[in-house]
C-alpha cells in the first residue's frame, strides 16, 4: 500500500481565531438576566477578602452580623448608606485557543450515526471526513511486519488520551460578572440594624466531558495480523482495533485513524437576581468586647441553562457560540437563609458565617445527545440539579490603635460548587492602610488561593479615590499564551462606589 496524503487544512487557517474567554462574556449579557454571587465578595472585598474589613462606614460583607458591627462602631455618627459595585472575571485553563483546540482534535472522532437527528451551526457531521486523520505522514505501509504500524497507532491513541487528559483538567474557559447594591438603614427597628442587599450576577463555562481511550496492544496486534492474513481482494476497508480505535484503508492504500468515542463539549451558563433582607444586633457586651449576631434571607431567582456536543459532531466549534447562547433556560425560584455572628474587640476581631442553610437547589435544562457511555450519561443527569452548598466561612481582622493599619485572614471551612461545576474554597490574606485623606485615602493589597478545584493563586490590589471610588484587580499568578501574548489565566477588576446619607 502506499502512503496517504494528509487531509486538507486550509479550514483551520480559514476560521477567525477567538478565544474561548472572549466569547463568554457576551453569552451572559446576551440575555439581560443574571446569576448568584458565588465566586467573588463584592467592591473592596475583592481584595480584602470576605472580611468585615472595618475601614469604611459600610464594610460590605456577607456576614450577616457585619452590618451591626459597622453601625456600632460609626456610633452617633452612623448614617444610613449603600456600597454599590460591578465587578467581571474571566478564567480558562492553559489551552491557547478552545475553539481551535476542539476543532482540530474532533477531526479524530467518529461522527455520530447518520439515523442521529444531529445538526446545526458548528455540528455538522456530515462535513466531517469520514475516516478520520491521516496516518500518512506518520505510517509508511502497511506491511506483514505490524511492530511499526502497531507502534503508529499507539502513538496516536497515546496522544489522544494525553490531549483528553489536558481537556478534563485544563480544557475550559469561564466567565462572570457581577452587580451588587447593599444597603444599611441607620434607624434601628426591633433593637437591631436593617439591611437590604440587591445581587445581580452571571457566569458561564464550557469544558470537555470525556470518555477514556481504551487501547490494547495486543488486540491491535491480533486485528492487523488477521487483516494481513485475508486474501487482498476481501480484505475489509474499516478495520476495527478493539472498542474504540478503527483504521480505514481506501482504494489507495491510504490509512486513516478514528475513535468510536463518546467525550463532548458542555456549556453551562447561569443567572439569576437575589433580593435580601438582613438583621444584626449585639448578642452580649463586657470589658473585653462585643459578640454580635446576625440572619439573612435571600429570595433567589436563577435561570439555567446547558449544551452537550459530541466531539465527533465538532465541524467549527465557534459557530456553536450561536447555538450556546440561544439554547433554553429553565427558571426556579427558591428561598435561603444565612447566620452569622462577629467578636469584636479593641483591636482584633473574629468571624463566622453559616450559608445556604437550607441548601436550596435548582434544576438545569436536560440535554439530548448521542452518547452510549453509561458514566458520561450518568454524570449529564447528575448535573442536572445545582444544590447552593451549605458553607461555614471563617474571619480574622487585627487593626493598629488607631485603625489606620489593618491585616485580614479568611477561609473557607469547606469546598462548594458553584452553578456551573466549578468546586472552590478560597483562603485569603490582605492587608489595608486608610491614610484619611481625599485624593487616596485608602491602599489595600491580597492574596487568594482556591484550595479546591482548579487551585488557583490571585494577587490583588485595591485603592480609594476621592474618600467614595473603591478600584480592586486582582490577577492570577498562572499565566499562558493567547494569541502569542503572555496573559494571566485569570483576571478580575471590580468598581464600587460607597455613599451615605
Amino acid at each position: 500500500m502506499r502512503q496517504g496524503r494528509p487531509h486538507s487544512q486550509t479550514m483551520c487557517q480559514l476560521r477567525r481565531r477567538i478565544p474561548l474567554v472572549l466569547v463568554l462574556p457576551v453569552l451572559l449579557m446576551g440575555t439581560g438576566a443574571v446569576a448568584q454571587q458565588v465566586y467573588q465578595p463584592p467592591g473592596a472585598n475583592l481584595t480584602f477578602g470576605d472580611v468585615t474589613h472595618g475601614m469604611r462606614a459600610l464594610s460590605a460583607s456577607s456576614n450577616p452580623a457585619a452590618a451591626a458591627a459597622d453601625r456600632a462602631r460609626e456610633s452617633d455618627r452612623a448614617k444610613s448608606g449603600t456600597a454599590p459595585s460591578v465587578a467581571a472575571g474571566v478564567e480558562y485553563g492553559n489551552i491557547q485557543e478552545l475553539w481551535d483546540f476542539y476543532d482540530e482534535f474532533s477531526q479524530a472522532f467518529a461522527k455520530s450515526d447518520s439515523d442521529e437527528n444531529i445538526g446545526g451551526p458548528g455540528q455538522l457531521p456530515g462535513d466531517k471526513p469520514d475516516d478520520g486523520i491521516d496516518l500518512g505522514q506518520i505510517w509508511d505501509l502497511l506491511d506483514p511486519d505490524i511492530e511499526a504500524e502497531l507502534q503508529s497507532i499507539a502513538r496516536q491513541a497515546a496522544t489522544k488520551a494525553a490531549a483528553l487528559a489536558l481537556i478534563r483538567t485544563e480544557g475550559y474557559g469561564k466567565a462572570w460578572v457581577a452587580a451588587d447594591v447593599p444597603v444599611v438603614f441607620k434607624n434601628e427597628r426591633l433593637g437591631g440594624t436593617w439591611t437590604l442587599h440587591m445581587h445581580w450576577s452571571g457566569t458561564a463555562r464550557a469544558f470537555g466531558l470525556v470518555d477514556d481511550i481504551e487501547f490494547s496492544p495486543e488486540e491491535a496486534r491480533a486485528a492487523i495480523n488477521d487483516w494481513f492474513e485475508t486474501d487482498v481482494a476481501s480484505r475489509p476497508r474499516i478495520l476495527p482495533i478493539g472498542d474504540q480505535i478503527r483504521l480505514a484503508i481506501d482504494e489507495l492504500g491510504n490509512v486513516s485513524f478514528s475513535l468510536e468515542n463518546d467525550s463532548l463539549l458542555l456549556s453551562q451558563a447561569s443567572q439569576l437576581a437575589a433580593l435580601s433582607v438582613g438583621y444584626g444586633r449585639p448578642l452580649w457586651s463586657g470589658g473585653a468586647g462585643t459578640l454580635f449576631g446576625g440572619a439573612k434571607a435571600h429570595l433567589y431567582s436563577m435561570r439555567l441553562s446547558r449544551y452537550a456536543v459530541r466531539f465527533g459532531d465538532i465541524t467549527d466549534s465557534e459557530e456553536l457560540f450561536d447555538e450556546i447562547r440561544d439554547a433554553d433556560f429553565e427558571s426556579d425560584v427558591r428561598a435561603g437563609v444565612d447566620l452569622g455572628v462577629l467578636w469584636v474587640a479593641r483591636n482584633y476581631q473574629l468571624g463566622a458565617q453559616l450559608r445556604n442553610i437550607n441548601e436550596p437547589d435548582f434544576s438545569f435544562p436536560d440535554v439530548s445527545v448521542p452518547i452510549r457511555d453509561e458514566e458520561l450519561l450518568q454524570r449529564l443527569s447528575r448535573d442536572r440539579t445545582y444544590t447552593m452548598d451549605r458553607q461555614l466561612k471563617l474571619e480574622a481582622s487585627l487593626f493598629t490603635s488607631d485603625r489606620r493599619w489593618s491585616f485580614h485572614l479568611a477561609g473557607d471551612a469547606d469546598s462548594a460548587t458553584d452553578a456551573v461545576g466549578n468546586e472552590y474554597q478560597w483562603l485569603t490574606a490582605s492587608a489595608g492602610y486608610n491614610g484619611g485623606g481625599f485624593w487616596v485615602p485608602g491602599v489595600r493589597f491580597g492574596y487568594r488561593k482556591n484550595l479546591a478545584g482548579t487551585e488557583k493563586e490571585y494577587a490583588s490590589i485595591g485603592t480609594t479615590l476621592f474618600r467614595y471610588v473603591n478600584l480592586d484587580i486582582a490577577s492570577a499568578l498562572d499565566t499562558s499564551r493567547i494569541d502569542g501574548q503572555k496573559l494571566p489565566e485569570s483576571f478580575m477588576v471590580s468598581l464600587g462606589f460607597q455613599v451615605s446619607w
